[in-house]
């Protein structure tokens, strides 16, 4: 991968969870999709199209409010080629969250069992983590709920116990965010490229949040 989130070899869910066929056969409609009429908002969550995504994602890459995650010296051309090697292998299942129809973020789903962030926190069998690449601007109220969204169709697979993710301590706005969607922090972890707090969201998590 050549994103700044610099994991190791993540091993996608598609075949566990048949998210891959879910998608095939969800009439366009993607694999979820949350109505809010209430809010006059409308989430939803896809398979990634290299063709109209990787574009977008570029740009949300090497914008400086990301760090940037990307140097302007990396083509598209290599991060089409990440995502495309991604979706054929089994190192991760990307996604595309939508917001009104919109794309707001850039989803990976993964076990942990089976990368680098094991080797810093107690990994457990049916843990799986979740990364996000976040759009500039994005709302933070709209992103937790869509963020929530998601873990509570991938806890419908009975196989996942758990919902990882590791946050940069510097990044003030995704450590609320995880919050937000109904993530717990139990400790921080030093890895090679940051020192992060380690979010886990179970069941119950969701269940006490309503």
């Amino acid at each position: 991968m050549i994103m700044s989130t610099e994991s190791a070899v993540l091993f996608s869910i598609a075949e566990s969870l048949d998210i891959r066929s879910s998608v095939v056969s969800g009439a366009g409609d993607g694999v979820i999709f949350k109505d809010l009429p209430d809010r006059n908002l409308s989430v939803s969550v896809r398979a990634l199209c290299l063709a109209t995504d990787v574009p977008v994602i570029y740009k949300w890459m090497t914008y400086q409010y990301a760090g940037p995650l990307l140097t302007k010296d990396v083509p598209p051309r290599e991060l089409e080629e990440s995502y495309s090697c991604m979706i054929d292998s089994d190192f991760a299942q990307p996604f595309m969250g939508l917001v009104n129809n919109v794309p707001v973020c850039q989803i990976d789903i993964y076990k942990t069992l089976q990368d680098a962030i094991s080797l810093y926190y107690d990994a457990r069998p049916g843990d799986y983590g979740l990364q996000l690449v976040v759009a500039p601007l994005a709302i933070q109220d709209n992103i937790a709920i869509l963020i929530r969204t998601c873990v509570e169709y991938f806890f419908s697979f009975p196989e996942v116990g758990r919902i990882i993710a590791d946050i940069d301590l510097k990044n003030e706005w995704t450590n609320t965010l995880f919050k937000m969607a109904g993530f717990r922090c139990t400790q921080k972890v030093r890895i090679p490229y940051k020192t992060a707090n380690l979010y886990v969201c179970t069941r119950d998590n969701l269940r006490r949040q309503g």
